[in-house]
């Protein structure tokens, strides 16, 4: 069965939302004045993606340093000589020992977040999606029930780095800066002649092309008939769930229930990122097996632009905060009650789990449902650092009302949430920047000999960005002394990099930012960058970089180098770094001019 809708009822956002949490298969395909992009499901996670037919994991793996364009050509020449027996793009770099499974994991999710982000701009164009998939061939002896247990690409996990990577664009579209697409970005480093045959096929990338055994490809049944194409209709799914789930209550108290989720499934525009922290998406986790409130909480949240990932696992649990963390969003941590007969864990794993979450993550902010009254539980939710408890409505002792106590419970909920991320916007807006502002200029004014006072910048940088250098400004050239995250890990700490040489004998973007002694942050095709310092340290994936002068007495004397390496592109306070270089060349001179008069009173 085939599905159809139109994106100017139903944002792109809100449709692989519903696609994940009601684990659906089938190819989801959305078609815009554009081109057409597709986004494979299985069982609500994402295995497969085709970015208008322009973007191609070959070049995507290249421009992620993954492989050179030599490995991509080599791979396009064994394919075309294979013939019928050519393999997918990435298993016969895999074959040919140029390409791992954890970079072919990286190219899957940089393929699926190019369409993502692309998608979340789309005001206006039309989506089917079409269920009508034999998963497997009868021969095939990789079942498609492991594609997600092998790739674990979480839809909303990455949907929210999509979100992340858009707002941060279109707030540097609306400051003026240049914002290269995707598709320039990653246009293709073979030439078409060479790729035009192989590159298409390789465009969409699934299990096969990871190389996970003999998974054949998806195939969509060959329809005997014409297929009818059925409108996208959210409230089905509402109503479906509510009958699941509450199948021991009347019609007439079911439908009370949906109404209430349809209306409270109204929400703001997910490309607006105003609405949304620091341009941030937000996100709540809630351990429970409880289908209904599952489903009720994913739909309430939606007004306030929450992502709610739901779990009743505790390996799942941990897997879904270390990737929200990694992408920097706090999430909420809600616990339910564990007297709820649908509750996945009893009573004492649910506190030993609360005690080792607050160990383990203690920035998160943890809520609890409880029974009412449930003193105990109460009481030793608190005193794990919970922030509050909520009293859960039940079933079994007040069957009579629980639709009702639950429509109120679960808007007293969303309300509290919504105070609780305003909360936590005020604070990371406020007090945060300017503590961090404070600790910096501290450590810069207690630096220890002028050597120290450039490091000090370099750890901040450092922070910002994967990778970060310390140039010494000399006549002709750039000089490197110190680096984090260049050639060594960045826990490793700064490492010598006195081996790098930038020329200051023509002009470029480092004499300029020398010459000047101002910042510069943004995006740069400046020759001697890429001739001189990638070739020495490897292309970063976006030519978004940073150059933080230190001036004393008037002239430029180092310069602070720093990109995001193989990561996307991170907000930067750009006059927090100003204040501190400056602040940096104060301390410079002042430590200099100590020394001097140290060395006067000597003689």
């Amino acid at each position: 069965m085939a599905f159809t809708g139109d994106l100017e009822q139903l944002h792109i956002v809100d449709i692989i939302q519903l696609l994940n949490t009601t684990r659906k298969s089938g190819t989801f395909s959305v078609k815009g004045s554009k081109g057409e992009s597709r986004i494979i499901f299985s069982n609500g996670y994402i295995v497969g993606a085709s970015h208008l037919d322009k973007v191609r994991i070959g070049t995507v793996l290249v421009k992620m340093g993954a492989i050179t364009a030599a490995d991509l050509g080599r791979a396009l020449d064994v394919q075309k000589k294979a013939g019928k027996d050519r393999k997918p793009l990435i298993a016969t770099l895999i074959g040919l020992g140029k390409l791992g499974h954890d970079e072919a994991f990286r190219g899957l999710r940089k393929l699926i977040e190019i369409t993502m982000v692309e998608l979340i701009g789309w005001a206006r164009g039309t989506f089917t999606l079409d269920s009508d998939v034999i998963p497997v061939s009868p021969e095939c002896n990789y079942p498609l029930s492991k594609m997600d247990q092998e790739i674990s690409l979480d839809a909303q996990m990455v949907l929210m780095d999509a979100l992340r990577i858009f707002d941060e664009r279109e707030r540097d579209r609306q400051s003026g800066k240049t914002v290269l697409s995707d598709e320039e970005l990653f246009a293709d480093v073979i030439s078409p002649e060479v790729s035009s045959k192989t590159a298409k096929k390789a465009s969409v990338l699934t299990a096969e092309d990871l190389g996970l055994g003999d998974l054949d490809r998806l195939e969509r049944k060959i329809p005997q008939t014409i297929s009818v194409h059925e409108t996208f209709d959210p409230s089905r799914i509402h109503r479906q769930k509510i009958r699941e789930t509450l199948a021991d209550f009347s019609d007439e108290e079911q439908e009370a229930f949906a109404s209430f989720l349809e209306k409270s499934a109204v929400r703001i525009d997910a490309r607006d990122a105003s609405q949304r922290p620091q341009g941030r998406a937000r996100a709540l986790i809630l351990l429970s097996g409880d289908e209904l409130i599952k489903h009720s909480v994913m739909t309430i949240c939606k007004d306030g632009g929450v992502m709610v990932f739901a779990t009743d696992s505790k390996e799942e649990l941990d897997r879904i905060i270390a990737q929200c963390l990694t992408i920097k969003i706090l999430p909420i941590l809600v616990f339910d009650d564990p007297a709820a007969p649908e509750t996945a864990f009893p009573r004492d794993n649910i506190d030993h789990l609360r005690q080792k979450v607050r160990e383990t993550y203690p920035q998160l902010c943890l809520i609890q449902f409880a029974s009412s009254p449930d003193y105990a539980l109460t009481l030793e939710s608190l005193r794990d650092g919970v922030r509050t408890v909520f009293p859960k409505p039940s079933k079994k002792n007040r069957k009579a009302t629980f639709i009702g106590d639950t429509i109120k419970f679960l808007e007293a909920f969303n309300s509290y949430i919504k105070a609780l991320l305003r909360e936590q916007k005020d604070t990371v807006s406020g007090d945060a920047n300017l503590g961090n502002l404070k600790d910096r200029i501290l450590a810069l004014r207690t630096a220890k000999g002028p050597s120290a006072v450039p490091l000090a910048l370099l750890h901040h940088v450092a922070e910002i960005c994967e990778r970060s250098i310390t140039f010494i400004v000399r006549p002709a050239e750039l000089a490197g002394d110190k680096a984090i995250g260049v050639y060594a890990e960045k826990s490793a700490g700064p490492t010598s990099v006195t081996r790098l040489k930038v020329p200051l004998s023509t002009p470029s973007l480092f004499r300029d930012v020398v010459e000047k002694g101002r910042l510069f942050y943004g995006e740069s095709n400046d020759e001697v960058l890429r001739n001189h310092l990638f070739e020495g340290i490897g292309e970063p994936l976006r030519p978004t970089i940073i150059l933080l002068p230190i001036k004393s007495h008037g002239k430029t004397v180092t310069l602070t180098y720093g990109d995001f390496g193989g990561k996307e592109v991170s907000p930067v306070q750009s006059e927090v770094l100003e204040i501190l270089a400056n602040e940096a060349g104060l301390v410079l001179e002042n430590t200099l001019y100590r020394r001097q008069l140290d060395q006067a009173s000597r003689k």
